[in-house]
This record gives structure tokens, C-alpha cells and sequence, in this order.
């Protein structure tokens, strides 16, 4: 049979030549609109290295210089410290609550801010993103974060850091398989090119991979301990992490916690009004950021795409077998079954779509050799399959093929099964 659908497409070459250029023109577009859909939607599947269910975030609210509460002699650091540490163990005393943890700091994970640094091991360059924490404070076990290298979270937490140590995640073994264990590793930052201004920083600890963003893959994290908080770190940006416990409900307990937060977490001049989901902290980050919209968008535009694209190579293909019904009558004439001429038309028709898809994913390459490998560029990146160049590549062809054969053989099926069932006699009646 293969031999014969071979013969029918070369004899039928002029009439196939257009349906091959459409199919072409559509599989460049579709891997334009598949690609980014399929890359950002797997990023949303990676873990972010900790667990946002059960996880809450309260803003620090700060009285004004002019409210007749105020009260100036606990304005200073000391005994804004004191205030905060004051509220904290209200937070932790409170019914359901299992941990919680200050953030005094712009960049931690999932934050609207960030920080970001290049590090070096030996000569090699380490881009890193910065979060800042209070030892002693619950940081690492409010936050969950999975461990590496034997210690605890609450090892993590009250260790005695010094100035220049770090906690760094587990991924940065991928760039430096060789060093064996981390902990005890020491990195060094260069300002300038005088090596007088090299900064060495030791790294005390290990966790797994963390992501900052839900949308992004992340990059190699390091949290770098505060050791001198001031006070208007703590008012200006400064929030309370909440942990609750496993069996505790996020909307019964925000029901209840936040009347209870209005009348009681107050100390000094620092109060509490407000309190969200960690989910909505991110989800209102991404948002902002206009990845929602982009996906949203991306979604639109696929879906839409894609119904034009199943209408219109759907309506192409049923046309052009419909417009053979004499072929398969002179076909059932001479004793050929239904099934096989289905299967022979089916086969055709997948034979020129397969072609097609082969040379429009040859088109889409050299735009992707031009633009896309960045990985083989020298930039370093997360060692995930996605990001290796080719193995995308493969990956995002396949889910192109597997679109483009379903729509062709979807417009090749009924209209071929329906001439195929038809007497001989009535499909020569034109003839």
C-alpha cells in the first residue's frame, strides 16, 4: 500500500503542491505559538523548593510622626527590635499557628524585590540571587525549605553566622560537580579588578533548589544573614511569614485571625492590619509582572489559532477528498474494500502532512540556530532538559507533529469514510 500512496502523491503532485505549502506555513506558525506556551507552562510545574500552602504573609504597618498614638522613644532600633520580637511571639502563641518568621528585607522568595550578585569559585563566574534573613528568627523552617548536606532547618536557623556567610541551594552542584560537599566551600567576590577589594564568603549550609519566581526557572540562591537591622527596615517593607499548622484551614483561619490581629498584634509603634495567602502574594507578583496577561494572552491567541487552523486544514483536506469520490467509485468497482481505500486515503494525506512538518521544523531551526541557542552561548542556566537546546527542540517538534496529524487525518477521516461506504454506482454517476 505504501508503494501505491507513493504513486497517487507524485501523480497528484500539482494539486498536492498548495495543501504542502499551507501545511508548511502552518507548522512554522504553530511551533511560533506552541513554544512559548509550552515553555512557560513548565515552568509553573517546577517546585519553588518550598511549600506555599499554608504559608502567610503580614505586612509591618508603622504609626505616623503625627497619629496621637505615636510614641517617639520607641522609634529608634532597639526598641523597634523589641516590638517586633514582641509581636512575633504573639504570632506564634496564636491558636493554629505553627511557626513564623520577620522578614525584614526586600529579596526573599517570592518578594516583589530582589537582589542579585556574581560570585566566583576558582574562575568560575556564579550569578547568584540574593535573600537577606534574620538568624535565630525561624527563617528556614517557617519557609520549609528542604534540606541538603545533613543539617536541619532549625540547625539552619540558629546557627551563629558571621559576616560574609552564606546558606546557598543544592543546584550550584551542577556547575561545580567536583567540590564534593558545599558546606565549608568558600566563594569570593571581586568589586573591582584590584584584588585588595576580594570579599571571601563561606558557606555554612545547603538547601534544596529555591525559585523565587512561579514563573521562572531561578537561578542559583544564596540567603545571606542580617546581622544589623534598623528600624526602618523593619516599618518600610519589613512583614511577619506565617506558618500554619497541617490540619488548619487558610480561609477559616484568616476568618478569625484577622479581628483578632486588629485588636492584638500591636507593640510600640508597630501594628498589624493586614494579612494574605503566600499563593496570592505570588499570584499578585506574577500578575504584576505581566506574565499572567502574556499567558492568558498566549492561551487566547493558541486556542484561536488553533480553531482556525482544524477549520481550515480540516476543510482543505475534506474538500480535496470529497472532490476523489469518482477515483473511489472506479476503486469499489474493482473490488477494493472500504477499510483499504480509507487507509490508503488516511495515509496519503499523512505522508504529505509529515513532510510538511519535516520542512517547516527545518524552516523554524534556522530561526532558532540564529536566536534561540543561547544554552551553547556560554550563558549559564539552570540544568534542566528544557534547556538543552536540541532535546526542546525534539520535545516542542513532536508536540507540533502530533497537532498537525490529528487536524490533517481528523479532515482526511469522515469524508473518506463516508465516499468509501458509498455503492459504485452511485458514486460514477457523474462519470
Amino acid at each position: 500500500m505504501l508503494k501505491l500512496i507513493l504513486k497517487n502523491l507524485w501523480a497528484r503532485r500539482v494539486r498536492n503542491a498548495w495543501l504542502l505549502a499551507e501545511l508548511i506555513l502552518v507548522t512554522v506558525l504553530t511551533w511560533y505559538i506552541t513554544d512559548p506556551l509550552f515553555v512557560l507552562s513548565y515552568n509553573q510545574t517546577l517546585p519553588l523548593g518550598y511549600e506555599p500552602d499554608g504559608l502567610l504573609i503580614a505586612p509591618i504597618r508603622s504609626l505616623p510622626s503625627t497619629a496621637p498614638d505615636y510614641n517617639k522613644e520607641e522609634a529608634d532600633s532597639l526598641h523597634t527590635m523589641e516590638n517586633m520580637h514582641r509581636m512575633l511571639r504573639k504570632l506564634r502563641d496564636y491558636p493554629g499557628v505553627q511557626n513564623a518568621a520577620p522578614l525584614v528585607t526586600f529579596a526573599f522568595p517570592g518578594s516583589g524585590g530582589s537582589s542579585y550578585n556574581t560570585y566566583a569559585y576558582d574562575t568560575l563566574a556564579i550569578p547568584a540571587s540574593i535573600s537577606y534573613f534574620i538568624p535565630h528568627t525561624g527563617f528556614f523552617e517557617t519557609f520549609g525549605f528542604k534540606t541538603f548536606e545533613g543539617k536541619t532547618l532549625g540547625e539552619l536557623d540558629n546557627m551563629d553566622y558571621q559576616r560574609n556567610d552564606l546558606v546557598v541551594s543544592a543546584d550550584l552542584l551542577q556547575i561545580l560537580p567536583k567540590v564534593g560537599r558545599l558546606t565549608g566551600k568558600r566563594l569570593f567576590y571581586n568589586s573591582d579588578d584590584d584584588e585588595k577589594d576580594t570579599t571571601f564568603f563561606s558557606i555554612k549550609g545547603v538547601v534544596e533548589k529555591v525559585r523565587s519566581r512561579n514563573y521562572e526557572q531561578g537561578m542559583y540562591s544564596f540567603f545571606e544573614p542580617q546581622l544589623n537591622v534598623r528600624s526602618k527596615e523593619v516599618w518600610n517593607g519589613g512583614s511577619f511569614l506565617i506558618r500554619l499548622q497541617p490540619d488548619v484551614s487558610e480561609q477559616r483561619f484568616l476568618h478569625d485571625f484577622r479581628t483578632w490581629a486588629y485588636s492584638n498584634l500591636k507593640a510600640g509603634n508597630l501594628y498589624i492590619r493586614e494579612v494574605s495567602t503566600y499563593k496570592e502574594q505570588l499570584d499578585y507578583l506574577e500578575y504584576g509582572s505581566g506574565v499572567t496577561n502574556k499567558y492568558r494572552m498566549n492561551i487566547i491567541l493558541a486556542v484561536f489559532f488553533l480553531i482556525n487552523l482544524a477549520l481550515g486544514v480540516t476543510g482543505a483536506f475534506w474538500l480535496q477528498t470529497r472532490s476523489r469520490r469518482e477515483e473511489v467509485g472506479i476503486m469499489l468497482s474493482y473490488g477494493a474494500a472500504p477499510g483499504n481505500i480509507c487507509r490508503l486515503l488516511m495515509g496519503e494525506a499523512a505522508i504529505l502532512a509529515s513532510f510538511a512538518w519535516l520542512v517547516g521544523c527545518l524552516i523554524y531551526l534556522q530561526y532558532g540556530l540564529a536566536e534561540g541557542n543561547w544554552y551553547e552561548q556560554g550563558y549559564v542556566v539552570p540544568s534542566l532538559w528544557i534547556n538543552n537546546f536540541w532535546l526542546h527542540y525534539i520535545v516542542v517538534s513532536l508536540i507540533v507533529y502530533i497537532i498537525i496529524i490529528v487536524v490533517v487525518l481528523l479532515g482526511v477521516f469522515i469524508p473518506a469514510y463516508k465516499i468509501s461506504r458509498i455503492p459504485p454506482t452511485e458514486a460514477l454517476r457523474d462519470e
